[in-house]
């Protein structure tokens, strides 16, 4: 036996060598070196096992050949699993990769509907998402989580799109009936995202964003834990960015008023421990970091290098006003 398993490996390992040596493939040395240790290492393992095969069957009974069989079926049927589940992990590990790219990507047109009636609320909603991502982060949400995160702040503000013309642009303050077409806009933004699939939840958070924790928001009114974590989240990012930004009405604040004010209205407006977390990012911050001015601020450049065209984002835009309005 041992001397047929010599002869076997001998031959295999000439055929196996001569193959990828006339393809150019590789040289005939190269292709020993690379097989020749598999095989010969091969031979004590397999010889003594085929051996005693052999000698079962012509000593005890045929049947015995079932013992050294069924093992062996046994063994390549769990190779076989486990190689289709890994396949299986790496294809479903892609889709969730191209799905979370999509959402992200159909994140950034609605955006940029905004952009193309609103400069401020395009850039306020990138800027919000970023800071929202960092602050999930900084209170140990999941990596999914944060993700989750700066999506809702690209999309936190959709419903504006459904608001009365000339209202986002109006300068000065609103009247009594502007400001309550004003607060509709995250009941807008629900009925936009429960429309796109997959989007089911990250409608909830963005309808909830403009709640307080003292019950005194809207649009349900509800307190404390009853608003979701991730939009007490968007809420504390989408303030700040909204107090640190050059507004129709108003100049901008520096970052410390911001920061201030914001640490008053814990345990009213705002979440406690969010903006002790959100705090605690921009102290260690950069000045840009802390004006949403350093590059990692702009729209999503991972997804769109320029800005969509003027006609898919009109009927983009129109799409999304029909929604709103239905």
């Amino acid at each position: 036996m041992a001397a047929a398993f010599a002869v076997e490996t001998i031959l295999d390992l000439g055929l196996a060598s001569v193959a990828p040596a006339i393809r150019g493939v590789n040289t005939f040395r190269g292709a020993v070196r690379s097989v020749g240790p598999a095989l010969v290492g091969s031979v004590p393992l397999h010889a003594p096992v085929v051996a005693v095969l052999a000698y079962s069957y012509e000593t005890i009974s045929p049947w015995s050949v079932a013992l050294f069989a069924i093992p062996a079926v046994a063994v390549q049927r769990l190779l076989m699993l486990y190689r289709e589940q890994r396949e299986t992990a790496d294809a479903l590990q892609g889709a969730n990769e191209r799905l979370a790219s999509a959402n992200l990507s159909f994140a950034t047109a609605l955006v940029a509907t905004l952009d193309a009636r609103d400069w401020y609320t395009a850039g306020h909603s990138a800027a919000v998402a970023i800071y929202a991502r960092d602050i999930a982060k900084r209170i140990g949400l999941s990596t999914q989580d944060q993700e989750l995160a700066h999506l809702c702040g690209l999309v936190h503000d959709i419903g504006k799109i459904g608001l009365p013309a000339g209202l986002l642009e109006k300068r000065g303050a609103l009247s009594l009936d502007e400001r309550r077409s004003m607060e509709q806009h995250p009941e807008i933004g629900e009925r936009i995202l429960k429309k796109v699939d997959d989007y089911a939840f990250i409608s909830a958070i963005v309808r909830h964003h403009h709640e307080r924790v003292d019950g005194n928001g809207y649009p349900d009114r509800l307190e404390g834990e009853d608003i979701p974590l991730l939009s007490r989240i968007i809420a504390v990012a989408d303030a700040y960015n909204a107090m640190t930004s050059d507004r129709p009405y108003r100049d901008a604040m520096p970052s410390r008023v911001a920061r201030l004010r914001l640490a008053q209205a814990v345990e009213s407006q705002f979440d406690t421990s969010v903006v002790a977390a959100f705090e605690a990012i921009l102290t260690g911050a950069s000045e840009d970091y802390r004006a949403a001015a350093a590059p990692e601020f702009t729209l999503d450049t991972r997804v769109t290098s320029e800005r969509p065209d003027e006609a898919l984002l009109e009927d983009l835009t129109a799409r999304v006003a029909a929604v709103a309005t239905a």
